[in-house]
């Protein structure tokens, strides 16, 4: 690997570009840069990830709840070596592994590894692509780590689904493919789960005794995704009798 001929990274496409947003190729940018390694970004369609994987020869890690694959990003092409890595985990472990001296340490062995042993209170949901566990690979601790914190906040996508930035010209193709995924009869039938109703307990309680003016200013927060979830429980659910 040289500037010459850089490492290829493969991240989901979109009108944000070259921002990226999708957390697990956020994950391995952060890796990399993390490591000072020379890479260049190639932007694939979610319509087109399976055929783009399935053309390097990179297996799926992950299934959808109905065992068939779920080919997804990121993906890392190394010209030198030629390996293709296809998680964003392993390509930490990849990173690590091939240039060592490179950068910061992705996997310290001096660190007093405070917060792994985080669980998450989302770690029994079941989702419809299950998560990676990555059991029994490298630097385990934080592969269970990576596994918690992925659920915790998976439980929540839903607060900002309906925002993510999809292409254009491919996003009702797109939104029909998500629907499908999740078992939804449309884009718009979105279920809310304990873990909304928890955080929605807390809205209940701040609706209920923050001053007005400060209540309707919290409701602007993270382009109001309290608000819209706080309202959505008090008129489908929220029942005094």
């Amino acid at each position: 690997m040289t500037d010459s001929l850089p490492l290829i990274f493969y991240d989901i496409s979109s009108p944000i570009e070259p921002r990226s947003y999708a957390p697990n190729p956020s994950k391995a940018r952060l890796a990399l840069s993390f490591k000072g390694v020379p890479f260049k970004t190639t932007w694939v369609d979610i319509l087109d990830i399976s055929d783009v994987r399935k053309g390097l020869s990179c297996p799926a890690t992950r299934k959808f709840d109905d065992g068939s694959d779920f080919y997804t990003l990121p993906m890392l092409r190394d010209p030198a070596s030629g390996r293709v890595v296809g998680d964003s985990f392993d390509i930490a472990n990849y990173l690590e592994d091939m240039f060592p001296d490179s950068g910061g340490c992705l996997f310290p062995p001096d660190s007093t590894r405070t917060g792994l042993d985080y669980e998450s209170p989302n770690k029994d949901t079941a989702f419809f692509a299950p998560l990676t566990s990555n059991l029994g690979s490298k630097n385990e601790a934080y592969a269970r780590f990576n596994t918690h914190v992925d659920a915790t906040f998976s439980a929540h996508v839903v607060l900002v689904a309906q925002y993510l930035p999809f292409n254009p010209n491919t996003a009702e193709a797109v939104r029909a493919l998500f629907v499908k995924r999740a078992h939804l009869r449309s884009w718009d039938d979105i279920c809310a789960t304990y873990a909304d109703l928890i955080v929605g307990g807390w809205l209940n309680m701040l609706s209920a005794t923050m001053p007005e003016e400060e209540w309707k200013d919290f409701r602007t927060w993270h382009s109001g995704v309290f608000a819209r979830l706080h309202d959505a429980l008090q008129e489908n659910y929220f029942e005094c009798k």
